[in-house]
């Protein structure tokens, strides 16, 4: 039995107003002191929700689950903190012709292409320009303070991974559009319906396979802007695989946002991603911070990342071959529609 004039403060209160339709209003507020339940108080709590995300993708992005799905979307190493990143060489598959800038050999003579022999062997190394992935949300108090469910913190989730993803595949995109190693090709924009356009841009890409890093579509890596994911899946949906689109192009896919730089072909086995660990052993790192000057949280999540996408070869200069010169190999094709 409560003691005279104590008083219990209200831990949740609920209003109803009613309306006579001629300018009064009327209404009550009821108040209940009984203990909140933990799941109301956290529904309504910001800092909880930050903390839950924050969990949720740490636990994934640096779990062994987004390092094997890393792997099977483009071919990436994971280096320890401090260490360089792993240079490939892969022994060449064909004969090609390779045009370079102009050399002088030891008769004087200006050389411009040089014949890369079957079994020579490509150095590759990392691109010039290294990735930086930082990605920072700011989320409001009052955004939240309405309460959520799970439900939709696991769709906020996926949609900022989604966008993560896509923005930094397009600054790949970017920095393989100034790589030495880069071969660019332009072609028309095909015309007419969804599928027969699909149809069209499965042909350039098989027409342009480099026979000299991959023999079929299923060597290479396709790096394509989310714009032509629609009318890609309208062709699968023709052929009877849903939105199955890799299995109808014969290769793995990877969209990116951005400036559109057209189509580029990334062969497996000559180009890849090299991760940094932090010295946690970690590849991300997610910072959560208390923003007072806008009554929320900042969340940023970051990564870096080196493109080892630099092809080299030996070119004789020389008939006799006594002279050579490493100069860049083309492996990445570019095809921009225009």
């Amino acid at each position: 039995m409560k003691q005279p004039f104590q008083y219990t403060k209200p831990s949740t209160y609920t209003t109803a107003t009613y309306h006579d339709g001629n300018g009064h209003l009327s209404g009550s507020i009821r108040f209940n002191t009984a203990d909140v339940r933990p799941e109301t108080q956290a529904a309504t709590d910001v800092s909880v929700y930050v903390e839950a995300l924050v969990e949720a993708f740490d636990e994934h992005l640096n779990g062994d689950g987004w390092r094997e799905a890393a792997m099977e979307a483009t071919p990436c190493e994971f280096r320890p903190a401090g260490s360089e990143a792993t240079g490939q060489q892969i022994f060449t598959m064909a004969d090609r012709t390779v045009t370079f800038d102009p050399r002088k050999n030891w008769d004087n003579q200006t050389v411009e292409k040089g014949e890369v022999l079957a079994g020579s062997v490509i150095f590759t190394e990392a691109t010039d320009t290294a990735l930086a992935i930082s990605h920072r949300v700011t989320i409001l108090d009052h955004n939240i303070q309405a309460g959520f469910t799970v439900q939709s913190m696991e769709q906020t989730a996926e949609k900022m991974l989604d966008d993560i993803t896509y923005s930094a595949a397009g600054k790949v995109a970017a920095i393989l559009t100034t790589a030495p190693s880069t071969e660019s090709f332009s072609v028309a924009m095909p015309t007419g319906k969804p599928a027969e356009i699909a149809e069209d841009l499965i042909d350039i890409l098989t027409t342009h396979v480099n026979q000299t890093v991959g023999t079929s579509l299923s060597d290479f890596v396709i790096l394509l802007p989310v714009s032509l994911l629609a009318v890609l899946e309208r062709a699968s949906q023709r052929a009877g695989l849903g939105d199955d689109v890799e299995s109808h192009i014969g290769a793995g896919i990877q969209l990116y946002t951005g400036t559109n730089h057209g189509i580029f072909m990334l062969p497996k086995l000559f180009t890849s991603l090299s991760y940094r660990e932090r010295r946690d052993g970690n590849i991300w790192r997610i910072e959560a911070t208390r923003n007072p000057n806008a009554q929320g949280w900042d969340l940023e999540i970051m990564a870096e990342v080196d493109i080892i996408a630099n092809g080299m070869v030996k070119v004789k200069l020389t008939t006799d071959g006594l002279q050579t010169e490493m100069v860049a190999f083309p492996m990445i094709t570019n095809i921009k529609l225009s």
